[in-house]
């Protein structure tokens, strides 16, 4: 009984120890973010590598790995989620060929390349939806909202929580920046990736870095991002694109090393 009322009492204490060292983890100053350099674009969050921390990411030595010199400012960085939520950036986009997607100008290149590929490879990529800037997202998060209350199921308070689950908040979804991508390989009306070609998406993740794209929301690191999206691809540049690819990161992971 001794013993098992010592090891009790030295589980408490860890458990103790461990809500103290949270509480006050949560104590962080505020600062000042800058959305890739865009001008206007600064926002007042939490500091971002105190939410990424809370996931034990650091513990995991991100920092031992050998990053890319790069200016974590530039265009193609940018870093639009809810800890780092933007209702004004709006960058230069251009159609992609007649569709009525729109993509990064500098950055549309690189989009048909990849495109072409998988093509190339036996493929029929569809893209489903690229840029999208924050009034259309505004547009499509109160619809669904308004939709959850039809039926009175929901207030319209609890429909925006839920809502916020299945469509990012406006201001914090990465489409608005212009490098964000949905390609499936074949048109849905339903997101089912259970129900998607498999190894098309086997193909992507291995080629598509040689294009400068990342898989965005791998379903592996849903508690980082907070999405499970493995059709939401980004445009980051082919030097960062390999790294994370390879280190298998996300983009949050990889702008806190340089921040």
């Amino acid at each position: 009984m001794r013993v098992k009322k010592t090891i009790w009492i030295f589980f408490m204490t860890m458990l103790f120890a461990t809500l103290v060292l949270i509480v006050n983890s949560r104590i962080q100053l505020s600062g000042e973010v800058i959305l890739g350099g865009a001008e206007d674009a600064f926002v007042k969050v939490d500091n971002l590598k105190q939410p990424l921390d809370e996931f034990g990411l650091y513990g995991k030595n991100l920092e031992g790995l050998d990053y890319p010199d790069i200016d974590i400012t530039d265009w193609q960085y940018v870093l639009i989620n809810s800890e780092n939520p933007s209702t004004t950036f709006e960058p230069k986009v251009k159609e992609y060929k007649n569709s009525g997607v729109y993509f990064a100008s500098d950055a549309i290149a690189n989009l048909n390349n990849l495109i072409s590929a998988a093509k190339e490879a036996g493929f029929t990529p569809y893209i489903n939806c690229a840029y999208r800037d924050y009034s259309s997202q505004q547009f499509a998060f109160t619809s669904k909202a308004n939709q959850l209350t039809w039926d009175d199921t929901y207030t319209y308070e609890e429909a925006v929580e839920i809502t916020k689950s299945i469509i990012a908040y406006p201001g914090t979804s990465d489409h608005q920046t212009g490098l964000g991508i949905d390609i499936l390989d074949k048109q849905y009306y339903e997101l089912d990736y259970s129900k998607m070609d498999k190894e098309f998406f086997a193909w992507m993740d291995e080629h598509c870095a040689e294009f400068g794209f990342i898989k965005r929301y791998p379903g592996s690191k849903k508690d980082v991002t907070g999405w499970d999206e493995p059709w939401h691809y980004r445009y980051v540049g082919v030097e960062a694109a390999a790294f994370i690819m390879e280190n298998n990161l996300t983009l949050e992971e990889f702008v806190a090393h340089y921040r």
